[in-house]
């Protein structure tokens, strides 16, 4: 009888635990959209939900994570794995809960394009749309204080590009192997390069127009833009073995960006262009990123 006792409180016990364990791990949803106007159609996206809910006065700080080129929404929470890094982030007490939006673009690089046939004013989308959607859906902190952007690759170049243009939209920008290019000059081979055409797919004009890539192009952007009072914070990590070209124009965006006044941090590392790279950088950019966010509009 007292081991048969000993076996059901046992029993319960794992039970308990097991069901304490699940209750700390955030929700993933998929197939979510968005209602946009300006785009006259839905703006996918996947979205991490804390499991925690906000302290009494205080809601979640947001995080926008945009993906790369030939991507998807949700390839942050596929590819990436960023739930779980994220369930044991927080559980850890490394982060406090956040709210991650992973929204799908395709291959816009996340500019305005008015293109007939192109895929639309996806810039405007997302720091208006997007944001709007989110913030009435869930319990956000609904300010520049609580919200902050990152990606990789063309992510990485469409976060920077969007935290660069909007300051009073986002407190910061992680941007991981950001696929970043020089300006276009008269002449520029890249011009006729097929490679190039099929890279860009008409996001800058079909054939490119080098005046709407220079107007989107992150080194004009940061010398154009003014450095006012309020400015994100970037973090800007790539490989050593990430492709050489995207090694040497993030060191000298870096080197603009703190000469116009920006705080930026730099990392480097062992890694390549590719997920398993990115799923490593994405923590320290995380515990980086986590004290700037609030919990609270001021």
């Amino acid at each position: 009888m007292i081991r048969r006792h000993i076996a059901v409180l046992a029993s319960a016990l794992v039970s308990f635990l097991a069901a304490d364990a699940a209750s700390a791990q955030g929700r993933t949803e998929f197939a979510q959209s968005a209602p946009s106007p300006l785009l006259g159609r839905p703006i996918p996206y996947a979205v991490y939900i804390p499991a925690q809910a906000p302290e009494p006065g205080e809601r979640w700080p947001v995080l926008y994570l945009l993906h790369g080129w030939s991507g998807r929404d949700g390839d942050w929470f596929t590819w990436g794995n960023l739930s779980t890094i994220l369930d044991r982030m927080t559980e850890s007490g490394a982060i406090p809960p956040m709210l991650v939006v992973a929204p799908g673009a395709g291959d816009s690089w996340y500019v305005d394009n008015p293109d007939p046939g192109g895929l639309g004013r996806i810039e405007a989308a997302i720091t208006s749309d997007l944001i709007e959607a989110i913030d009435k859906r869930f319990p956000t902190v609904a300010c520049r204080d609580g919200r902050a952007i990152g990606g990789v690759s063309m992510g990485g170049y469409g976060a920077i590009l969007l935290a660069l243009r909007h300051p009073d939209l986002f407190r910061a920008a992680i941007g991981l192997s950001s696929a970043i290019a020089d300006p276009m000059r008269p002449g520029d081979p890249r011009l006729q390069a097929s490679f190039v055409h099929d890279l860009y797919k008409g996001a800058y004009g079909d054939p490119i127009d080098p005046d709407r890539f220079n107007a989107n192009n992150l080194f004009r952007v940061a010398e154009a833009e003014p450095a006012g009072p309020v400015r994100p914070e970037f973090w800007l990590a790539i490989g050593k073995g990430d492709y050489p070209e995207l090694i040497s124009a993030g060191r000298r965006l870096a080197a603009v960006l703190k000469r116009r006044g920006f705080v930026v941090e730099q990392r480097g590392g062992e890694g390549r262009h590719f997920w398993d790279y990115w799923q490593k950088e994405i923590e320290p950019a995380l515990l980086w990123l986590a004290p700037k966010l609030s919990r609270q509009c001021a």
